[in-house]
């Protein structure tokens, strides 16, 4: 009935290309499948590559939920406030989904948000802005025994944690996640925990959406491993 994909992605960091929804768009055109593109982290991109949109694709577009979120793109999470863009018709049927599941934003933040976007700097700017911190982060995480993996968009970056020492190397993900919180005072998340059966694949994920100070104590303390 339809098909979810997310993009930039969380918790990996992958992109997708042009090339990828030019073949997504091939495989749904002989069905009538819908599409969810989760596209919040929209604004994160790097290495000069470009956010591919559903919307860009028309093919996709026809079909399509965008969802986009002001929580991620202005860092306030917790608003919980974001959009869904779909044709007139998809659109009529989401609208008596939501009245029921949402409602209504509060009208403050709704004010807040449309005078704060009055500037576009602070959303086209984002990938800069990120991505020297995924820089300074990733530069860092040289100097460690983690292996860096790709990360091509949003604020995370996934480490493998296979070639650190024993004991640590051997401990599952959750497990591990906890001692380094624990003992070294950083945290990270499983990305066991984002599997329905905990798949287990000795990987972890950071967050760089912090103070370029805090990144550096953090990486002070990694490099104790």
């Amino acid at each position: 009935r339809a098909i979810v994909i997310n993009s930039p992605h969380n918790p990996s960091g992958t992109v997708w290309s042009a090339a990828d929804m030019l073949r997504l768009q091939d495989l749904l055109a002989p069905t009538d499948v819908l599409l969810i593109s989760d596209e919040v982290y929209e604004h994160m991109v790097f290495d000069g590559q470009q956010h591919q949109s559903a919307a860009r694709f028309p093919g996709l577009a026809a079909r399509a939920f965008i969802v986009s979120s002001f929580g991620k793109t202005y860092h306030v999470t917790g608003w919980k406030v974001g959009t869904v863009v779909a044709p007139p018709a998809l659109t009529a049927e989401f609208r008596k989904v939501h009245q029921f599941n949402v409602f209504t934003v509060n009208t403050p933040v709704q004010h807040a948000l449309a005078t704060y976007m009055a500037n576009p700097a602070p959303y086209l700017e984002l990938g800069a802005f990120y991505q020297r911190k995924r820089d300074l982060f990733r530069e860092g995480l040289a100097n460690t025994r983690f292996r860096m993996l790709a990360g091509e968009g949003t604020y995370f970056q996934c480490v493998d944690i296979s070639s650190l020492g024993v004991p640590e190397r051997d401990l599952p993900e959750g497990d591990f996640c906890q001692w380094l919180t624990r003992e070294i005072g950083v945290a990270a998340i499983p990305l066991s925990a984002f599997y329905g059966n905990g798949f287990d694949q000795r990987v972890v994920r950071f967050c760089f959406a912090k103070q370029d100070d805090t990144l550096r104590e953090a990486l002070k303390r990694l490099a104790r491993l």
